[in-house]
């Protein structure tokens, strides 16, 4: 795994761009192929980019803050693991991106967590559909990791044909689901990096 600058990101709503939860969690790491940057640095940071993403709800996140207090070194474990899934997750779209065969190693990782994912899960009926919820014993640490891996298996295995981009902005490298009508959306937010682009491309010219 590729050595990265720890970053005390201030997690808000709109850095969640991905349109899926699995480009989400991508999306923690900026600038992935120069000079990478960690946004979620330790546990603290964790919870508050799955709060914000939607993968914890308010008493969740309450409920992982005080198990991570209680068990430090569990919370750890929890962090590494998520962030192994992460790049993972980076290879394998990117695999699917370039149309190139995915490396053993990282299907590896994320069948171990789909492995986890399927036995962690119980078949419910909501009303007039079948559903999946998690298992009452399944540390809620773990949780944002088994829902990243749900999000990624439905992206994953039908994915949106050509919609999976990568933001063109200089050492950005956030990835997200183009849903615009004519799929020429090309930046992770117009007003950060797009305007960006645009202020170089102005200062070029101008120059």
């Amino acid at each position: 795994m590729r050595s990265m600058r720890l970053v005390n990101h201030r997690w808000i709503p709109r850095d969640i761009i991905g349109g899926n939860r699995a480009l989400d969690l991508v999306n923690t790491v900026s600038g992935w192929e120069d000079d990478p940057e960690d946004w979620i640095p330790g546990p603290g940071g964790f919870f508050d980019w799955a709060r914000i993403s939607g993968l914890l709800t308010a008493n969740e996140k309450s409920q992982a803050a005080h198990s991570a207090t209680a068990s430090p070194a569990s919370a750890e474990r929890a962090l590494a693991s998520l962030k192994e899934l992460r790049f993972a997750l980076w290879h394998l779209i990117g695999s699917l991106q370039r149309h190139k065969p995915a490396e053993p190693s990282f299907l590896s990782v994320f069948d171990a967590w789909t492995y986890q994912l399927a036995r962690s899960q119980r078949v419910i009926l909501r009303r007039d559909k079948i559903d999946f919820v998690l298992n009452s014993d399944v540390s809620v640490m773990d949780v944002p990791g088994l829902r990243v891996a749900a999000a990624a298996l439905a992206l994953l295995m039908s994915p949106p044909a050509g919609r999976i981009k990568t933001c063109g902005g200089a050492n950005c490298g956030w990835k997200f689901v183009d849903r615009s009508k004519n799929g020429s959306r090309r930046w992770c937010d117009m007003t950060v990096c797009g305007n960006l682009a645009k202020a170089r491309k102005y200062r070029a010219r101008s120059g």
